[in-house]
């Protein structure tokens, strides 16, 4: 990543995605590319914020095991970190026994069955969180202003 690439933290991309801490734990032991992304140094990329939604949405909604399909989320990670988001918009994640690939949903010739995982509702998620015009403040604002206070010499 650039140093002018915006960069996520763990626990943003967890919230994101909607993982609970105990999946999280879970899915860093079993996904080879969350497991090197430890700490509190760990970063992600939109791509990969992207991927772990998408990852969340299809073990959510479809009750797919986590662990069956883990060399194919490691695959999926590398697919979308090298993709910019807007270009992901269009694109769906097609899952099969045999690979990962982002491909343009409109045109699906499969003849094998397939999930599809549609990226544009994550990316609108994603861009709403990042850019949001209304930001959340979690103190008000204190009635006075912070003063420096200075020791007494005994």
């Amino acid at each position: 990543m650039s140093a002018t690439t915006i960069q996520y933290t763990g626990e943003q991309a967890r919230k994101f995605a909607g993982v609970s801490p105990e999946a999280w734990r879970h899915w860093r032991k079993v996904i080879p590319c969350l497991a090197k992304k430890t700490g509190k140094s760990a970063r992600f990329s939109a791509g990969e914020l992207i991927a772990l939604a998408a990852l969340a949405a299809a073990v959510h909604t479809l009750d797919i095991g986590i662990a069956k399909f883990s060399e194919r989320w490691d695959e999926l990670f590398n697919l979308c970190a090298q993709q910019r988001p807007g270009a992901l918009r269009s694109a769906g994640i097609m899952v099969t026994a045999e690979a990962i690939e982002l491909s343009d949903p409109s045109r699906l010739l499969y003849e094998q069955p397939a999930i599809l995982i549609p990226c544009e509702p994550i990316v609108d998620r994603l861009w709403d969180a990042a850019f949001s015009s209304s930001a959340e403040q979690p103190q008000i604002p204190l009635p006075f202003a912070p003063q420096a206070v200075g020791r007494k010499h005994r």
